[in-house]
């Protein structure tokens, strides 16, 4: 792994203290002075970087987009080997542990209301674009199917979220996939007449 330059180094410290401070409080709250307090730079170095908050919370959203290969790679295996859609679904979890904290805070109650919809809008223009790479038939029917598979994966990662997240990514992503290919009317059905 190369090593990280100085400039780097000082954004992601930045990045960090905005982090740390967002976990906190709201948006509105957080000011210049604090960010650069806790990672131990002046104003003017932030400004070099940043015009204001709201810029590093941009930033910030945006890197908690998912790669573009992580969100197509569960496409493209489909129809193909189960090998391949289990990677990809090892790509998934890897990206729910490494980002759920900071997804948690920006979909919760101090979060930003517009992240869920930015979010949404970002991995179905991927997804779409794939299918415009590959000439599906049917384009215009596919992008609702993908907004309410995306809606369905988010709501249930709010939830668990919501509930602390009980159990782990595995078994998170488990419930996604069981949803995904049998569909919830089914699992509903199961579960409502498997009474104990």
């Amino acid at each position: 792994m190369s090593k990280m330059s100085q400039t780097e180094v000082t954004r992601s410290n930045l990045m960090e203290a905005f982090w740390e401070l967002y976990k906190e409080k709201p948006l509105a709250k957080i000011t210049v002075r604090e960010i650069t307090d806790r990672a131990g730079y002046n104003r003017g170095t932030f400004y070099a970087y940043f015009s204001d908050v709201y810029e590093i919370q941009e930033v910030f959203k945006n890197s908690l987009i998912p790669e573009r290969d992580m969100i197509i790679g569960h496409l493209k295996h489909l129809d193909e080997d189960n090998a391949g859609v289990f990677e990809s679904f090892d790509k998934t979890n890897e990206y729910i542990r490494r980002n759920w904290e900071k997804i948690a805070v920006m979909v919760g109650p101090e979060g930003d209301p517009g992240f869920i919809y930015e979010f949404k809008k970002e991995i179905r223009e991927m997804i779409m674009g794939y299918v415009e790479e590959i000439g599906i038939r049917e384009p215009e029917k596919f992008e609702y199917i993908i907004e309410y598979q995306i809606s369905a994966y988010i709501g249930i990662f709010q939830l668990w979220i919501e509930r602390c997240g009980r159990f782990d990514e595995k078994t998170l992503a488990e419930i996604m996939d069981e949803v995904a290919n049998k569909g919830a009317k089914t699992l509903m059905e199961s579960m409502l007449n498997d009474k104990s």
